[in-house]
């Protein structure tokens, strides 16, 4: 029931044009064939992966194969998807194969998948992105109108506080967020998840927004909310 539950949400988001299938695909073709320990390296702050321990999830193989894996993870450091390996998922495996268009990884105690998919560059205004797994924001309607890309960097907040000879402060992973939106052209644009950004961005429809906006009493700090501004945007 789970794994029906998660197809119907994701092959319809994910645009699939090809059979659906529930496998149990473990190997991939262009997979590391090396593996890689989960090293959340003692005495920093946090780790450099999207969630902090192993997490159940799905990975999608050429927009038609949905995989159940028991481990995955996410390196926000560098883009690396990983699968759990080994007796106690003390180590990975890198997941390389161009053949993978997107992945879910469950929440903790939570049927609700995170979603990922495979965004070319060719469908974004900027000329400068490059082709990763970005992260859609959807509702009940599965629209991927709204999508967040996430990374990590390593924090030192000695430097920031002019420590030169000792580093009596650990360092800390951080996360950077954006957003982009799909515009009147369909292509994805950068924005902040605030009502005048979202506004400017989609100004040839902004009376029947702000309409919309104040009757549903839309919070623009709220992920789902904006995606429904979004999802009325391209029912207009």
């Amino acid at each position: 029931m789970k794994k029906l539950l998660l197809a119907f949400l994701l092959l319809p988001l994910l645009t699939f044009s090809q059979e659906n299938v529930v496998n149990g695909v473990d190997n991939f073709s262009h997979s590391s064939r090396d593996a890689v320990r989960i090293d959340y390296k003692p005495g920093n702050k946090g780790t450099p992966y999207l969630y902090d321990n192993w997490r159940e999830g799905y990975i999608v193989i050429s927009d038609s194969i949905i995989s159940h894996q028991d481990a995955l993870q996410l390196n926000l450091i560098n883009g690396n998807l990983i699968i759990g390996a080994g007796r106690n998922k003390e180590t990975g495996v890198i997941i390389t194969d161009k053949a993978v268009t997107g992945f879910a990884i469950n929440e903790e105690n939570n049927i609700n998948p995170h979603v990922f998919a495979k965004i070319k560059s060719s469908k974004f205004e900027e000329s400068n992105r490059s082709t990763k797994f970005y992260e859609i924001i959807f509702n009940l309607e599965r629209t991927n109108y709204l999508i967040k890309e996430q990374s990590k960097y390593l924090f030192d907040p000695n430097k920031s506080r002019g420590y030169q000879t000792q580093n009596s402060i650990p360092q800390e992973y951080k996360v950077r967020k954006s957003y982009y939106i799909k515009n009147k052209a369909g292509k994805y644009v950068k924005t902040k998840l605030s009502k005048k950004a979202i506004l400017k961005k989609l100004g040839d429809k902004g009376s029947e927004l702000k309409a919309y906006i104040h009757a549903k009493k839309i919070n623009f700090s709220k992920e789902h909310d904006v995606a429904k501004v979004l999802n009325y945007y391209y029912s207009l």
